[in-house]
Order: C-alpha cells, then structure tokens, then sequence
C-alpha cells in the first residue's frame, strides 16, 4: 500500500453528488431544496473499517424525503446535530457526501449508536446503529503519510505492550515497543521511496500488514514562498454557495493577482479530510495555479486542520504534494491551527490535538519542506502557551503567520496609527512566545469579518508599512472574496520589493 492509494481511498469515501437542476426550489426563507420540501428524513449508513490511528470508523448519512416518500434535497439552510454513544462524532461538510454527515470512531470494542436530530427544519430524530464486532475487514493497517513516516493502527485499543516489528526489502528489522493503553504508531524513521511490511504483537496474537511504499521525497521548497505580499483564496464545493469554484474565472484572478503585485496566493484545498478538488473544481483551479506560474506568482497549498487524525493529516500531505495535469507545483505548505468546534476544538483538547498534528506533519513530510503555520493572534487575543501553543508549533514550523485581523479582534474603532501599534505589539508578542526564532508573515484583514467592517484601505497602506517596517517577511490578506477595488488598490500602492 502507497501514499496514493490511500489518498485515492480517502478520496473514494468523498462521494459525488447526484447531478443538480439549473435551479434550487425554495421554501420561503427556508431551506433550498432540489426537489420538494422535506417532510421527513432516514439515515443510511455503512462501516468505513479500520484506519491508521487504530479506530472503528463508521459513516452515517442523513436522507431527507417529501411528502410522497419521495427522495429530495436541501443545498443550503438545513442543520442536523448528532449524538453518538460508543465512539466520537465528528461532523462532515455537506458536499463531501452530497447531504448531511457524521463520522464516528471508536477504538474500543462494543455497539456504537448515533442520535441525528433534524433542528432545520424540524423534522424530529432518527438513529442507527452498528457493530465493529461483526466487521469483517482488516483491524491492523499501516499506510504511509508522508516520505518520512508510516502509521500503523491496530484495532482494538490494547492494554497491554504492543511489539511492532518492521522488515525493510532487505530483510533488515527495527523494533519498537508501546507501552499501554495505545491503538497505533507513528514509525518517523522510514526513508522515501522504499519498500516496508510491519508485524504488530499484542500478547499472543501477533497480524501482519501488507507491504508498503512510501513516496518520494518531498521537494526542497523555502520561505521566498511567502514571502511579500499576498492573498488567502478559498472556494465553495456547493453549487449554491456565494463563492463556488464552479464560477471563478480563473484568468481574472491572475489578472488581478499581477496588477496587485502579489507575490503569492495562499489556495484552500482541503477542509479537515474533506478534499475540496472534484474532477469539475479541479480543471479551473488547475488553470489558475498554472497561470499564476506564468506569471511568476506562487501558490501556498493551504489547509484547515480539523482534528490530529490520519486521515486529516494525510490530505494535508496530499496538498503540500499536489500538482496541476501540467506538472505545477505548489510552493509550500499553510496549516490554519485553530480553536473552536468548527477547527481543532477547544483547549486543553484543541491544544494537545494542535501540537500532535502539527509534530507529525512535520515528521511526515520531511526536514526540507516549507510548513507555514497560521496561528491565532497573541495580543489581539489575549494568548499565552497555556492558552495557545505558540511554543511548539514554532519548533516544527518554518513561519509563523499570526491572523491579526484588527477590524474583528480589536475593541474599538481603528485608525491607521492604532493598526501600526496593533501589529507592532502583535509581532513582538508571537516573537517572544515561540522562543524558537522564526520568520514571521503577518496575517491582514480586508474582508468584513466583525461588526467594524471591511478594512479602510489607509489602513491596509499602513500594515504593509508596518509588518516590512518589523521585519515581517510578507503580509498575506484574508481574503480575496471580501476584497473591494479600493482596497486592492491600496495593496497594490505598496512595492514590497
């Protein structure tokens, strides 16, 4: 087993929605169905197996029917929250499985049952339920993540030492102990490019992987490629959302790329393991990546970590290793480390799950590799390394990227001053809690996110001043969608040479 195939197997669990009218029906303020309104729902569900971090994976997908029995649809304005008893839940985006989602995992043996209840509209609860006791699949699988390391998960959690022994195409063996409880292992000492097989020892009983083929090394990439001035650009995979990729032009993107002196592009490709690329999304952002290329505009394959898993992890590799149907490359790898429910979850959780993700993507993809991290803004935020860790996202990080959006964050109106002063105590405040010196890229506003508005674009003329006048390497702004013509006029009035 390779990396690719494992991506293609993640990316087999993506399904392709059925073909959607020209247009949606809606229900007054409702939600917008394809098809009638929804009078009731089912949920459909099956055994996604057993997968590297040593868990029970289960998918469970709501079904909406009308009034007729009839299957139906809603693209947009619908929620359904989800309860499991057995394992953990983590919800999926809608168009990863074509209509609401729930994964759950568990790497302990027992019945697992998930509550789905429809809150928009009402239509009451539904559940299901299942049992890894009765799967018949494979509960000891190693895949590789990345050139550097293999992960290996053994189904169930054992308590008691785990011997995994690793046979290379020579013959040649590595021993590793674990020591109890655990359900997997990170083998950070393969190389690229060669040929492995493990034996996984728990008590008595003793499985055996398939061999397996890491990938070649990863190109050796550097900080130039966010260096300057730059623009974060994210899409929408659902045909009725504002921004869907299926409508982005993508010459007029380069055109306005050039004219602002970008230097480079920071491109969302993946959401947690939901990978944004179908085959239609894929041609147009192919054409844009390469004719930013043409014109010697980088890309900065950028994704949102959801949770420290192997899949989510190894769609992050899939990025940094992505190419155009043309050969284009991306330039470097930015991980947006957040809190919150829709990111890494709250702290202490969110905290640990932060450090471990961001520690084997480096182990993963090698010591060569540019890994830019987007990283929540100490000062604007009120952060330390209890609340936040700066400390060991700087050890395994090339840049650090602080999202310092002054409009959201900051507690009064600003001027273009206070914006200078802002950054100032921002960068000074990352600095020194990192310990670990490291390029900093100042993450700038001009979207309207918060109730102060978009960015005034004397405002964004002073930032660029700022974060060159700091030592910042580039200052990279979120995002293209909220940009207006005045402010790209003002990003452009500022030679970062």
């Amino acid at each position: 087993m390779n990396l690719a195939f494992w991506i293609a197997l993640l990316l087999s669990r993506t399904e392709a929605p059925p073909p959607l009218p020209a247009l949606p029906v809606s229900s007054g303020s409702g939600p917008i169905y394809v098809g009638n309104p929804a009078t009731r729902f089912v949920l459909e569900s099956r055994p996604l197996g057993f997968d590297p971090d040593g868990n029970a994976r289960w998918l469970v997908v709501v079904r909406f029917l009308d009034a007729q029995n009839a299957p139906t649809r809603i693209m947009l304005g619908s929620n359904v929250d989800y309860r499991a008893t057995g394992g953990t839940t983590q919800w999926q985006p809608r168009m990863r499985f074509g209509q609401p989602a729930a994964i759950v995992s568990s790497n302990r043996e027992g019945r697992i049952s998930l509550t789905a209840v429809c809150t928009m509209p009402r239509l009451g609860e539904a559940r299901a339920r299942t049992d890894p006791r009765v799967w018949k699949l494979a509960r000891t699988v190693a895949a590789p993540l990345g050139p550097h390391a293999i992960q290996i998960g053994w189904f169930p959690r054992a308590s008691a030492e785990v011997r995994i022994t690793r046979f290379d195409a020579r013959g040649n063996e590595h021993v590793a102990v674990v020591s109890p409880p655990s359900s997997n292992y990170l083998d950070a000492t393969v190389r690229p490019a060669r040929m492995y097989r493990y034996v996984v020892r728990v008590a008595t009983h003793a499985s055996n992987t398939a061999w397996i083929r890491t990938p070649p090394e990863m190109p050796t990439t550097s900080r130039t490629a966010i260096s300057g001035k730059g623009m974060w650009l994210s899409f929408g995979t659902n045909p009725y959302d504002d921004h869907y990729a299926g409508e982005l032009d993508p010459s007029a993107v380069v055109d306005q790329a050039a004219r602002a002196g970008l230097h480079y592009v920071e491109l969302r490709l993946a959401y947690g393991a939901y990978w944004q690329l179908s085959p239609d999304i894929k041609v147009r952002l192919d054409a844009l990546v390469d004719g930013l290329a043409a014109r010697g505009i980088k890309t900065v394959a950028w994704t949102v970590p959801r949770a420290a898993t192997f899949e989510d992890l190894a769609q992050a590799v899939h990025a940094a290793m992505y190419r155009t149907a043309h050969g284009t490359a991306m330039s470097a790898l930015a991980v947006d480390l957040e809190r919150g429910d829709e990111f890494m979850h709250d702290c202490p959780q969110g905290c640990s799950a932060m450090e471990t993700y961001i520690r084997n993507l480096r182990a993963a993809v090698g010591p060569n590799y540019t890994v830019i991290a987007t990283v929540e803004d100490p000062f604007l935020e009120h952060l330390d390394n209890d609340k936040y860790p700066y400390r060991v996202i700087a050890q395994y990080s090339d840049v650090l990227q602080p999202m310092t959006y002054w409009r959201m964050l900051s507690k009064g109106p600003t001027n273009a001053a206070q914006v200078q002063r802002l950054l100032a105590d921002s960068y000074r405040t990352l600095a020194a809690l990192s310990t670990v010196r490291r390029p900093i890229n100042i993450g700038g506003q001009t979207t309207p996110e918060g109730a102060r508005g978009a960015t005034a674009p004397d405002e964004i003329s002073a930032s660029l001043q700022e974060a060159r006048a700091l030592g910042a390497i580039g200052e990279s702004f979120f995002d293209w969608s909220g940009t207006s013509a005045p402010q790209w006029d003002a990003i452009a009035g500022y030679p970062w040479n």
